[in-house]
């Protein structure tokens, strides 16, 4: 297919698609996701992924990640960081345990159950981020709340499904400690040396507002070569240096380097790419394969109900209204980034089966599309109610 035409028919699919579903008050990022679907070689087959776009879909969600550091608000999330913790830790460890025993059931070993566990627990970042974007909480107390309680639960998941990986790989051996330090070491690394960094570059760069866009493109590729080199999934550095490169703005500079210019980059062609990228490569198909619907259907199931409950009950602890803690529980459903790519190293090195990863495709093709939608239109018939400010 050429080229032309091919961007042709994505962006045409990109415009077009949220537009006319936005009138069944369907997310943009969800409506982006079934664009892919329709289009892609597991639904009407007009155009296949190639690696010039999954090049594409990897700058979408790097940036997206890199986008959701940046718009933490560090004041506030100091002063959220209790009821974050408490969120992040009910809807982090309930999850897992029901994860690791239907492992345990239905055959993984010790390593693969761990695994399993863990893309249990994992949240979306990335959807809970675009989603609040959309619906205009991502300032609020409750958006705060939930985007760092997803953001603890995702750094961590990404961190222990690179070590597991490894402990798969290579069996337990004493180099799991120290790639653990190196982790941790890398992170503690970005949230020191950025900073610094960032303070002497934009002061010097304060008149030239595309070299600021040049430098922190350079800084997230710098981080993401480092951490690939290490073994860290890229999203981890790009939100890192969100964080970072936060810390170093004034509001000017913040609102026109995030509104203006990374945005508009962003959220133009990159992001949307991702999602559409997603969907383009999720064979539903897997559904109605009846080998896998006892798993499917015990996964989905218990993840759903697990995380609906803790949410909910987290956040009744921290003296949230009712609707209120139903949609945070709500929007610790959604399993995409690190759950896809938890199971795809899994499946790839070994550690689950087939019919393990297929049920992860569906969890993370149900709770990413289903779950946007209904908070969506609950938030939307209930926003003066819930007064998310």
């Amino acid at each position: 297919m050429d080229t032309y035409f091919l961007f042709f028919i994505i962006l045409t699919s990109i415009f077009i698609v949220p537009q006319i579903l936005k009138r069944f008050n369907v997310p943009t990022i969800t409506a982006t996701m079934l664009a892919g679907i329709l289009i892609g070689p597991f639904g009407l087959n007009i155009i296949e992924s190639s690696a010039t776009l999954d090049t594409f879909a990897a700058f979408g969600v790097i940036f997206l990640m890199f986008l959701a550091g940046l718009e933490v608000d560090n004041e506030t999330l100091k002063d959220e960081f209790k009821n974050s913790l408490v969120l992040s830790l009910f809807s982090m460890l309930i999850p897992s345990i029901g994860g690791y025993l239907i492992g345990q059931y239905f055959g993984l070993d010790f390593i693969g159950s761990l695994l399993y566990a863990v893309i249990f627990s994992s949240h979306s970042v990335g959807i809970v981020y675009a989603l609040m974007d959309e619906l205009g909480l991502i300032k609020s107390r409750f958006g705060t709340t939930v985007i760092s309680a997803s953001v603890v639960i995702d750094l961590i998941s990404l961190i222990v499904i690179s070590i597991l990986i490894k402990m798969g790989g290579s069996g337990i051996t004493s180099d799991i400690i120290p790639f653990v330090v190196l982790i941790a070491a890398y992170i503690i690394a970005l949230l020191i040396i950025i900073p610094l960094i960032s303070k002497l570059i934009l002061k010097e760069l304060k008149k030239f507002h595309v070299q600021k866009i040049h430098f922190i493109l350079l800084i997230i590729l710098i981080s993401i070569i480092v951490g690939e080199h290490i073994g860290i999934h890229p999203i981890i550095g790009a939100f890192i240096i969100g964080i970072a490169v936060s810390e170093e703005l004034t509001k000017e500079e913040h609102d026109q380097i995030l509104n203006e210019n990374l945005n508009a980059i962003g959220y133009g062609i990159f992001i949307p790419l991702f999602f559409l990228n997603l969907g383009m490569t999720t064979d539903i198909s897997v559904i109605f394969n009846f080998d896998n619907i006892s798993l499917i259907l015990v996964s989905v199931v218990t993840l759903i109900g697990l995380k609906i409950s803790s949410g909910y009950f987290s956040l009744r602890i921290l003296d949230y209204g009712k609707l209120k803690s139903f949609c945070g529980g709500l929007l610790t459903v959604p399993s995409l980034t690190a759950s896809l790519v938890g199971a795809t190293l899994g499946r790839d090195l070994g550690i689950l089966p087939e019919k393990f990863f297929v049920s992860v495709v569906v969890i993370a093709l149900l709770t990413s599309t289903v779950a946007p939608i209904y908070v969506k239109s609950l938030v939307s018939k209930n926003y003066n109610k819930l007064k998310l400010n």
